[in-house]
């Protein structure tokens, strides 16, 4: 007896004929046919009464029915518990992942990291300000990466890279004169597309703004990119996002009176003081350091 031929008597039993029963298994009839005519042949009695149109159950056909149903759902549950096992066993990684490090090189850190513990379960969740501390704060990550932002003494932190961020808008929005040198009144009657903090405890303010401005908030940065190329409003961006469109034109740099137009910003992989990593988390952090002393050491 297999499972696979009590799955066949089963599927007779409650589909009403060995046809819709192969439908369903997504067999051919002659194979649920065989399966069943083998059962009865083990145990040499009739399952079905095969004097009707349709198949019906005999006697001992309903009561081993009735057993076969519990015996199915048993495995199906075993099964699943083999795998909720096999899961358990997988060491997991969770970091809270600043949507402004979500891109290379940043990734590529994480990938390499992966390389040498290719059976982790990795789980990132993408904050925006204050969400990426939040993450930790509430011990849904174990780590986070992202800029100094709300940073004090209950924090350790590790530089491990920086993105160049830089403001653009679209020649449909300004024109080619203009963005050598854009005031900021310019600009102030022009959408300022910014990224919505992710935090629900203390949100913080947003930065290089201009006062008294315009502003659009969106959820991501892939939004914030269609809706600049759109030429729907203008805004700060990592410079390695909208490569492709500096090349084309589709987007130009803004050079703006008074504004952080231009900077690095450093990520960082932060952590809480007080809260114990698991293995795998440590083993990220001491790789991340190890980069960041060569990085020192080689005056990068």
């Amino acid at each position: 007896m297999t499972n696979e031929q009590l799955k066949a008597f089963v599927a007779v039993v409650e589909k009403g004929s060995f046809r819709s029963a192969a439908n369903s298994l997504f067999k051919t009839q002659p194979s649920i046919s065989a399966a069943v005519k083998l059962l009865e042949q083990q145990f040499e009695f009739s399952l079905f009464d095969r004097e009707h149109y349709r198949p019906v159950l005999t006697s001992k056909g309903k009561a081993f029915y009735r057993q076969a149903k519990k015996l199915l759902k048993q495995t199906a549950e075993l099964e699943m518990y083999a795998h909720h096992l096999a899961s358990v066993e997988r060491p997991q990684l969770s970091i809270a992942l600043s949507a402004l490090s979500a891109f290379p090189p940043v990734l590529d850190k994480i990938k390499s990291f992966w390389n040498q513990h290719s059976q982790m379960q990795l789980q990132l969740n993408t904050e925006h300000l204050s969400g990426v501390l939040e993450q930790i704060q509430l011990e849904k990550s174990e780590l986070a990466i992202g800029p100094l932002m709300g940073i004090d003494q209950q924090y350790d932190y590790i530089k491990i890279s920086h993105i160049e961020m830089i403001t653009v808008a679209s020649p449909l929005l300004l024109n080619s004169d203009e963005r050598h040198h854009v005031s900021q009144q310019t600009l102030r009657n022009l959408p300022h597309i910014l990224i919505s903090d992710t935090g629900s405890m203390a949100p913080f303010d947003h930065i290089n703004i201009i006062p008294g401005g315009q502003t659009w908030n969106v959820n991501d940065y892939q939004m914030k990119k269609n809706l600049l190329i759109s030429g729907m409003g203008w805004g700060r961006i990592p410079e390695h996002v909208v490569s492709s469109q500096l090349r084309d034109g589709s987007l130009h740099k803004l050079q703006v009176e008074n504004f952080n137009s231009q900077s690095t910003v450093p990520m960082y992989l932060i952590k809480l003081k007080r809260q114990s990593l698991s293995q795998l988390a440590r083993l990220f952090w001491d790789d991340m350091q190890t980069f960041n002393n060569t990085q020192n050491s080689q005056g990068l």
